[in-house]
């Protein structure tokens, strides 16, 4: 029995290194730096000390019941005096194809990262929720002669925010701000992160692309001991359940308490 389990391995092995890469939904080389800069939303001022982390789930093909995951690496960092940070790790796969997942029962996959951002004093950064923060990313495709920062701001309030989803929906692409160098123009802060009156609406942007580029995050800052409270409270649940794994984000949290 364990000599047909054992050939039944070398087989499967065999089998994914006569497979092309792309065709297996393998990451080669596999890794991904990404990097950046926080900031306070209103000020534009840099945020020292701000935590960041990377979340990298492995998972198996379920059966009736979807995906099976669970927590595979965990990286942090704090971000310096100019408020930039950088993590390695992982590249990952979104969407793993199906000889991928075939052989996942003996080889799981390693899913693209998770990030997130926090700073006591300020609410985390929550994408595609209202509230004032944003995300800038400096975006080049020389192909296309194409040279901008792609920026999402979502608005302070559930009307804007409305306005916002609504405008997406209609036009199923990303603005881009042309701009000349954007990852300088990002790094020395030299942008207003608001929306002028033209800009470019930019398709086929995968998320895997989106992962190695330089972004900004601007936090909104969380004034009243309330909002305070309000800021912990509102970080995911499945980042709290793993603080074990995160002890620059948890020793942050009990500054708060």
């Amino acid at each position: 029995m364990k000599t047909s389990r054992h050939g039944m391995i070398v087989y499967i092995v065999l089998v994914c290194a006569a497979i092309p890469a792309p065709v297996m939904g393998f990451d080669f080389p596999g890794y991904v730096t990404m990097r950046g800069k926080i900031i306070d939303a209103d000020t534009l001022k840099p945020i020292e000390g701000a935590v960041v982390w990377a979340m990298w789930d492995k998972c198996w093909t379920g059966v009736g019941a979807g995906d099976l995951c669970d927590v595979y690496k965990v990286k942090e960092v704090l971000t310096d005096a100019n408020g930039e940070w950088r993590i390695t790790g992982p590249a990952g796969t979104s969407d793993p194809s199906i000889v991928r997942r075939i052989i996942s029962f003996v080889v799981s996959w390693i899913e693209p990262p998770r990030l997130g951002y926090y700073k006591p004093g300020y609410f985390p950064f929550l994408a595609r929720i209202p509230g004032g923060d944003f995300i800038a990313r400096a975006y080049v495709d020389r192909s296309k002669d194409l040279e901008g920062i792609l920026l999402s701001r979502m608005g302070n309030t559930k009307e804007e925010y409305a306005r916002y989803m609504e405008q997406l929906d209609k036009d199923q692409c990303k603005k881009l701000i042309p701009v000349k160098d954007p990852e300088r123009k990002l790094r020395e802060l030299d942008f207003d992160f608001q929306y002028p009156p033209k800009v470019i609406c930019v398709r086929d942007i995968k998320d895997s692309q989106l992962r190695s580029l330089y972004r900004v995050i601007g936090l909104k800052r969380a004034v009243t001991l309330e909002e305070r409270r309000k800021a912990r409270a509102s970080l995911p649940s499945m980042t709290t359940s793993y603080l074990s794994h995160l002890p620059l984000l948890k020793k942050a949290l009990e500054e708060c308490e």
